[in-house]
C-alpha cells in the first residue's frame, strides 16, 4: 500500500437490496484434497448474496431488465470458475489495510478456498457494474457488500460435516499518492472458518458407567478474524494436519469435564499449531437420553496459554 492514500468503502444506503444464489453445486478442487491429490475435484456447494443500492425502479415498472440478472451471474459463476484469472484477482482484492490475495495464497493457489470465494465475488461485482453501466441505470455502481460461503462436505476425512468458509467482501475505492486517480477494488472484510463434526471417543464425565467405556465426542472448530491477514494463511495450511492431531490426542486422553476436554483441544489449536484465537464447541451426543447433544463452547485466545 506504499503508494496508495487511503481505502474507503461507502456506507450502505437507506435502501438496499439483496440478491442471492443458494446452494450452487460445483465440482472443483476448491481446497487440499484430504487423501491429498493435488487437484482432485471434491463437492463444493457455494452460496453468495449480493446487496446493491436500488433505485427500486424494477419493483415499479415490473420489469426484470432493471434489476440484476441472478440466471446471468449464475453462468458467470460458472465459468470463471472453469479457469480462474489468478493474476487479475491477486491485486483487485486487497485487505482493509491493502494488502493484495496474492500474498496471502498458498502455492497451490487453485486449491486455495479463498480463490474460489473471490471468484464469485469478483463474478458478482461485475454483475454489478453490468447493470450499474447500462444507458438507463436501475442500480447504482458506488456500493456493493458480498457475502460468499462455501461448504466442503468431504475435505477433511476426520470432520462429518467438512469445511465452512464465510468471506465478506464490500466495494472499495483507493486514492493513489501519486497522482489523482482513484482505483475500485474489492476489500475482503471478514473471514470465518469452521471444521465442523470431528468425531472422537473418549473416557469423559463423572458418573460411574462414564469411566468405564469411551463415549462419542462431537467437536468443532472455529476461526474468524479481518481479512487476509496472517491468522487466516495459519489455518489454511494447518487445517487438515490439525485435525488429524486433535483427534489422536483427545482419542488417548481421559478427562472428567468438558471444560477440560475444550481446554485441551484450544491449548492444541493455538500454543502448538500457532493460531491467535479458536472457538471449541465440545458436544456429548448420548450423553442424555431425550436430548440430541449436550455440551460447551469456549473462546480461547494464544496469550491465554501464555
Amino acid at each position: 500500500m506504499s503508494q496508495l492514500e487511503s481505502i474507503h468503502i461507502s456506507s450502505r444506503p437507506t435502501i438496499a437490496d439483496t440478491i442471492q444464489l443458494r446452494n450452487i453445486q460445483l465440482q472443483l478442487p476448491t481446497a487440499p484434497d484430504p487423501w491429498h491429490r493435488p487437484g482432485k475435484p471434491q463437492p463444493c456447494s457455494a452460496s453468495v448474496r449480493l446487496s446493491y443500492a436500488s433505485s427500486v425502479s424494477a419493483a415499479d415498472a415490473d420489469d426484470v431488465s432493471q434489476t440484476i440478472d441472478y440466471g446471468k451471474l449464475f453462468r458467470r459463476i460458472v465459468k470463471e470458475l472453469e479457469s480462474v484469472d489468478q493474476a487479475k484477482l491477486g491485486t483487485c482484492i486487497i485487505a482493509t489495510d491493502g494488502t493484495p490475495l496474492q500474498d496471502r495464497l498458498l502455492g497451490q493457489t487453485v486449491e486455495d478456498t479463498r480463490l474460489a470465494a473471490a471468484t464469485i465475488a469478483m463474478c458478482s461485482l461485475q454483475s454489478l457494474e453490468e447493470t450499474a453501466g447500462a444507458s438507463s441505470p436501475a442500480v447504482r455502481g458506488d456500493y456493493g457488500e458480498f457475502e460468499v460461503r462455501l461448504q466442503l462436505p468431504k475435505a477433511i476425512l476426520r470432520a462429518n460435516r467438512g469445511l465452512l468458509y464465510s468471506s465478506n467482501f464490500a466495494l472499495g475505492t483507493m486514492q493513489s499518492k501519486v497522482a489523482d486517480v482513484t482505483e475500485r477494488r474489492l476489500v475482503l472484510l471478514r473471514e470465518t472458518f469452521e471444521i465442523r463434526g470431528v468425531q472422537c471417543y473418549c473416557i469423559l464425565g463423572i458418573n460411574p458407567w462414564e469411566r468405564v467405556e469411551k463415549q462419542a465426542v462431537d467437536i468443532s472448530l472455529s476461526f474468524e478474524g479481518h481479512g487476509l491477514q496472517e491468522w487466516s494463511s495459519t489455518v489454511v495450511d494447518t487445517y487438515q494436519e490439525l485435525v488429524r492431531h486433535v483427534a489422536e490426542r483427545v482419542e488417548s486422553s481421559s478427562f472428567q469435564s468438558v471444560e477440560a476436554l475444550a481446554t485441551f483441544i484450544a491449548r492444541i489449536v493455538t500454543v502448538e499449531f500457532g493460531n491467535n484465537e479458536v472457538t471449541v464447541l465440545v458436544e456429548k451426543p448420548s450423553a442424555l437420553s431425550f436430548v440430541d447433544g449436550s455440551g460447551l463452547e469456549i473462546t480461547r485466545s494464544r496469550n491465554f496459554f501464555q
